[in-house]
């Protein structure tokens, strides 16, 4: 049985166990996300759902760019920090399936894993009433990597809610 994701050791600390295979395929996608990011004034349509429109009238075009002016460069450098800690804290590609996360790093990569998913599902189309692709569909693999994400990213929030990171002791 291959080893679950994440696990809270005594101590408080979650672990990160991944094959150098997920590993890998995590590493790729943050760093792919993070191109499309530098981006970020395209009209590609995950730019668009990572960053959704404030002002849905369209007579707010001013309200708009006065809010993203405002806030997308903060919402910009969060996304880059989420994805920057899941890289550094992703396990050895060299072999060392796991890493440990501190309680910064583990609301980073739940952050980090929720980009690459939505990033993913919006290229794929994924919408709640999409039902499985055929295998034989050329987006087949993609999915699969969706369904991991989603997987991966379920796991992380069962540990952090069944086993919440020990507050700290005060001296």
């Amino acid at each position: 049985m291959p080893a679950r994701p994440f696990r809270r050791r005594r101590d408080g600390a979650l672990v990160v166990h991944l094959e150098p295979a997920e590993a890998a395929l995590l590493r790729d996608l943050a760093a792919q996300l993070r191109g499309l990011l530098d981006d970020a004034e395209t009209d590609d349509p995950v730019v668009g759902r990572l960053f959704p429109q404030a002002y849905e009238d369209p007579t707010e075009e001013r309200a708009e760019r006065e809010w993203r002016a405002l806030v997308g460069p903060d919402l910009l450098r969060q996304r880059f920090a989420a994805l920057d800690a899941l890289l550094a804290r992703l396990p050895d590609a060299d072999g060392a399936p796991e890493a440990v996360l501190d309680a910064e790093g583990e609301d980073a990569w739940l952050r980090a894993l929720n980009d690459l998913r939505l990033a993913l599902g919006t290229r794929l189309g994924v919408t709640e009433d999409l039902s499985d692709a055929p295998e034989d569909d050329a987006r087949a693999p993609a999915r699969h990597v969706y369904d991991w994400l989603t997987y991966l990213q379920g796991m992380l929030v069962d540990v952090l809610l069944e086993h919440p990171r020990p507050a700290p002791d005060p001296d």
